[in-house]
């Protein structure tokens, strides 16, 4: 999240709202069907991979998020340096490996020993994307765009492994066409081409349509800014980028309903994330109408399915389109994310004392939190997004035994919000089961299925990796993270 949200950021974690036709639903009736402790599995089908330096002008770009053994502006731009340095083999085997070794059985059993029961699996586009002269998208290959195809036969035994583990997935389709434009979920583009109008819209001096053709990269600097090629061409069916979503939602949607029982494992189907990321206002109106479509192209194909949407706009436009969405019956949830992390400003860090006191707010102060909105509206949520990280991604000494202290403190603040304090509130959502510190998966000759660089692992990330915190597997090997089932009464006593 860039820091222009900043001062919106009121609350400590992003929220997830869910909306029920029945108003007899109140606020202490517990859902238990939908009681979700769950997190996500970032950085696996969407790499959310950034340089190894800030541009300076991109805030969102936060060096080596989430790797650090490997770099990019986006996944796009890093399949295709490695299909132009070492051949299409090498990175098609490069992200296998990624698919395969990233998040193991091992991760999920460490999940589950967490009081994890659900997963959010952020997926792009062009997982439904098949490649040229492939009978399926379960083939490896590449996209129109350039992405290496065959991720879903990795989401499919994903889905077979939770499963087995009587554990639930939210799917998210993470990353559409330019989805939050230089925001690395896929492209890093020169605006969101999924949410622009017909009629284009003008940015960075830059007018962009959204008709499919070349896609314009994100502006560095001053300057030309190159554009994504694509073979892809407009057609009866897929005129607009808008088109290229809704039709990506509908292809999953029937994609999860025809999932054998061993891979049942879907609980609710997400239909963007964090779409046209930015300043409010300019692209409302077009994320509306998507939203109108991908809900009737994924009911389809899901008619009682819980569906997810996203939103980073005012409450009573977010609340009010979500009622008239739910009218049908069926259960529509919406995503809108924030953290802690962003709510200071840049040059002002929290002290611990604050920290502690935005994350406890009594009742009485709730009015400034968005979570008290919804609540108020009769909305139960579930919070979709949050984590341990504070100040703009501070530094902590994870070594000193005071910062471990106040970290523990800080997360089972939450979790006692989360289960005890907010009763609207009814699931949560960790970012993320691991992050990507030690993580390289190029083949080589010494290690032809990527590797784990000596000294890190999915808990333990190298001397100096900046984001330990967003990882719960980490703050579980520190005794951070203790598991979410139990009780956390008391947290804000003091």
């Amino acid at each position: 999240m860039p820091l222009w949200l900043a001062p919106v950021a009121l609350g400590a974690a992003a929220l997830l709202l869910l909306v029920h036709r029945d108003a007899t639903l109140g606020l202490n009736a517990r859902a238990e069907t939908l009681r979700w402790n769950g997190v996500t599995l970032g950085g696996w089908l969407v790499m959310e991979i950034n340089p190894t330096k800030a541009d300076g002008v991109h805030p969102d770009m936060r060096p080596n998020w989430m790797f650090d053994q490997i770099a990019a502006r986006s996944e796009l731009d890093f399949v295709s340096a490695l299909r132009a340095e070492y051949g299409d083999d090498f990175a098609i085997a490069t992200m296998r490996n990624h698919w395969e070794r990233y998040y193991t059985d091992a991760e999920l059993d460490a999940a589950q020993a967490l009081g994890v029961n659900s997963v959010r699996i952020p997926v792009g586009f062009w997982i439904m994307d098949r490649c040229d002269g492939c009978d399926s998208p379960e083939e490896y290959g590449f996209s129109p765009e350039g992405f290496v195809t065959g991720g879903l036969i990795h989401l499919k035994r994903m889905l077979i492994n939770l499963r087995e583990r009587k554990m639930t997935a939210l799917i998210d389709l993470h990353a559409h066409p330019c989805n939050s434009a230089c925001v690395s979920n896929g492209l890093a583009c020169l605006g969101p081409l999924a949410f622009t109008p017909d009629g284009g819209v003008k940015l960075y001096d830059d007018e962009i349509v959204n008709t499919i053709g070349d896609i314009p990269m994100c502006p560095i600097g001053i300057g030309p800014h190159g554009v994504y090629p694509t073979s892809r061409k407009p057609s009866a069916t897929a005129r607009t980028w808008g088109d290229v979503a809704v039709n990506a939602v509908g292809a999953l949607a029937a994609w999860v309903s025809l999932l054998p029982v061993e891979a049942a494992a879907v609980s609710a189907l997400q239909l963007a994330n964090e779409p046209a990321l930015g300043p409010p206002g300019i692209f409302d109106d077009e994320i509306n109408r998507f939203y109108e479509r991908a809900l009737a192209a994924a009911r389809t194909h899901l008619p009682t399915t819980p569906l997810l949407m996203s939103f980073m706009h005012p409450l009573p436009t977010v609340i009010a389109f979500l009622k008239a969405a739910a009218a049908d019956g069926q259960l529509v949830l919406a995503d809108h994310h924030y953290y802690l992390n962003w709510q200071c400003p840049a040059d002002e860090p929290f002290t611990w004392p604050e920290i502690h006191r935005r994350t406890c707010l009594l009742e009485a102060e709730l009015a400034a939190h968005e979570v008290d909105e919804y609540a108020a509206h009769g909305q139960q949520i579930i919070v979709g997004e949050w984590s341990i990280a504070t100040n703009h991604d501070e530094p902590r000494d994870l070594g000193d035994p005071e910062t471990v202290r106040e970290l523990t403190k800080l997360y089972q603040e939450h979790l006692h919000m989360f289960t005890t304090k907010a009763p609207a509130v009814l699931g949560h959502f960790y970012w993320t089961l691991r992050m990507g510190s030690g993580w390289d998966p190029r083949p080589s000759e010494s290690h032809p299925r990527g590797r784990q660089v000596e000294g890190s692992s999915s808990s333990r990330s190298l001397p100096g990796f900046p984001f330990r915190v967003w990882s719960l597997l980490e703050m579980a090997s520190l005794g951070i993270a203790t598991p979410f089932d139990r009780s956390y009464e008391g947290a804000c006593a003091d």
